[in-house]
């Protein structure tokens, strides 16, 4: 990154401090004919990508093309980080043997994968989660630090755990230790579509202690809606997109070049990632 960022980036940091809130919210849809077709083609073929992998794909993409977005903001300071993690949050609602309802799975370097290579390292990390097994040492160490303390002294853990993230030299290292710059969840995953309903989207911040992010997004559930095609109403199959970015890495010209970005690979992911999802992610 630069060693100093331009004077409006400074201004916007100083702006948005604590406790206001810097992230922007942007629903919108995109067309998943092309994306389904993709993901057959290579269930055929005997590549197991889910619709879940494909999403964390284009994001890492998306992030490659626009590095500006690719970190999170310690006190007043930018820090980016050449490479793309994605942390993606893993339902454990039913799994034997866990009274704990929810975990994360994260993939570093996501960039420097194929597909393929995501969805395997991303079936195996979630499998894992759901059987108690985590692999990331964080959260290994907040799982322990839990069961072993107290709730009162887990809270005073907790804390020092974030003042020590949000101190310069400590926080950089942590961050890049952990690798992670963006979170993909799949908000309102378990709605089914039924007729004369669609899901609109959602609003969520993203926490600011420990690992902040510089941008979160979410998928619902594929819903046909009537979108024009060629100045012509037509029913496609629509993927629901919730886009969340630190309004003091970027502005909204920025976001809305990710959203095109991200759009354009959605509706031709064969020519971002090859038709045996064998090119890099993030190969241009």
């Amino acid at each position: 990154m630069p060693a100093r960022p331009n004077v409006v980036r400074r201004a916007i940091v100083w702006w948005f401090r604590p406790p206001n809130n810097p992230f922007v919210t942007v629903n919108f849809a995109v067309d998943a004919t092309a994306s389904r077709a993709y993901l057959s083609r290579l269930a055929t073929g005997g590549r197991r990508v889910t619709l879940t992998h494909l999403v964390a794909a284009t994001i890492a993409r998306t992030l490659t093309q626009h590095p500006y977005a690719n970190g999170r903001v310690v006190g007043q300071r930018i820090v980016l980080l050449p490479n793309v993690g994605i942390a993606m949050p893993v339902n454990l609602l039913g799994s034997d043997g866990l009274d704990r309802e929810l975990s994360m799975a994260s993939v570093e370097n996501v960039d420097g994968m194929t597909l393929a290579a995501l969805a395997e390292a991303t079936t195996k990390r979630m499998g894992a989660e759901r059987e108690g097994k985590p692999a990331h040492p964080l959260i290994k160490s907040l799982i322990a630090a839990g069961e072993a303390l107290p709730h009162s002294l887990f809270r005073v853990f907790l804390h020092g755990l974030d003042t020590a993230a949000n101190m310069s030299h400590v926080g950089d290292r942590v961050f890049r230790m952990v690798g992670v710059t963006t979170a993909l969840s799949n908000v309102g995953s378990t709605i089914r579509g039924v007729d004369g309903v669609l899901f609109r989207g959602a609003d969520v911040q993203p926490p600011s202690r420990l690992l902040q992010v510089g941008t979160f997004w979410g998928t619902s559930t594929i819903q046909d809606e009537v979108v024009p095609i060629g100045g012509k109403p037509t029913v496609r199959p629509m993927l629901p997109v919730l886009f969340l970015f630190d309004h003091r890495l970027l502005d909204g010209v920025r976001g809305s070049r990710m959203i095109q970005t991200f759009c354009a690979t959605m509706l031709d992911p064969e020519a971002a990632f090859g038709p045996e999802a064998e090119r890099l992610i993030g190969q241009r």
